[in-house]
């Protein structure tokens, strides 16, 4: 799998690394708890796309309200 689509969703995640960009995911902040969605062999190999972390955060905040 290339890392272009998202380990937990398999969607594209619309990562710019290496593209002489910068990367939309280096000013989030990632919650751990995130990565233990991720299958293990794809663990910090493939970039959760951004869909995936607004909702991730989203039902974490409506979790601990």
């Amino acid at each position: 799998m290339a890392n272009v689509i998202c380990p937990i969703c398999h969607h594209a995640n619309h990562c710019e690394a290496g593209e002489n960009k910068q990367c939309w995911c280096t000013e989030e902040e990632f919650p751990k708890k995130i990565f233990d969605l991720v299958p293990e062999e794809s663990l910090y190999k493939h970039c959760i796309c951004k869909n995936c972390l607004t909702e991730f955060k989203e039902k974490e905040f409506l979790e601990n309200s």
